[in-house]
């Protein structure tokens, strides 16, 4: 009798907390802000959103929650990245190979990228481990110059190393065998 007296009773408890007043454990609205770049990193979009949480469920609809969405974007300005004058800086190719006619070769791969290279020989007063497109520190048109046209051979750019840092300006390419 006890036993059933319990279960009574724990069934009413069990029974008022599903069907608990809502405005005891309502919860707020989560609200989430978002601010995202837009086409070429000037401009902004910000996204503000009111949901319910996650964790919150309810048996019976709220009309305490309604999404909503506000949608705000900041004009965006168009920029353009300086183009690089491929007719400004002098370039040089030197084989540092055995393989005879690889700098006259890599020469014309770089010229069908749009570059003048000016000269083309041999370095033989030292040994590179790789094909490297060298470049003067103190040149931002060189760096950038070195950089492009390693991205075409597929290679790396480097600051110009103490045997060529005295050569006459421009970059200088210096190609190993394949």
């Amino acid at each position: 009798m006890v036993l059933i007296a319990l279960a009574i009773a724990f069934a009413g408890i069990g029974a008022m907390a599903l069907s608990g007043n809502d405005s005891e454990s309502e919860q707020q609205p989560e609200t989430t802000s978002s601010v995202a770049r837009i086409a070429g990193g000037t401009g902004a979009a910000s996204v503000t959103s009111a949901r319910p949480p996650a964790a919150a469920t309810s048996a019976r609809p709220s009309a305490a929650i309604t999404p909503t969405t506000t949608t705000t974007a900041a004009a965006a300005a168009t920029t353009t990245a300086p183009v690089l004058d491929k007719s400004a800086v002098s370039v040089r190719v030197l084989n540092n190979s055995t393989v005879s006619g690889l700098a006259a070769q890599t020469a014309k791969t770089i010229e069908s990228d749009g570059w003048t290279v000016g000269e083309t020989g041999n370095y033989a007063d030292g040994s590179v481990s790789s094909t490297t497109v060298y470049y003067s520190a103190s040149s931002p048109a060189e760096k950038a110059a070195a950089t492009e046209i390693a991205a075409t051979l597929g290679v790396s750019a480097e600051p110009r190393f103490p045997g060529i840092v005295s050569a006459s300006p421009g970059v200088i390419v210096i190609v190993t065998a394949p």
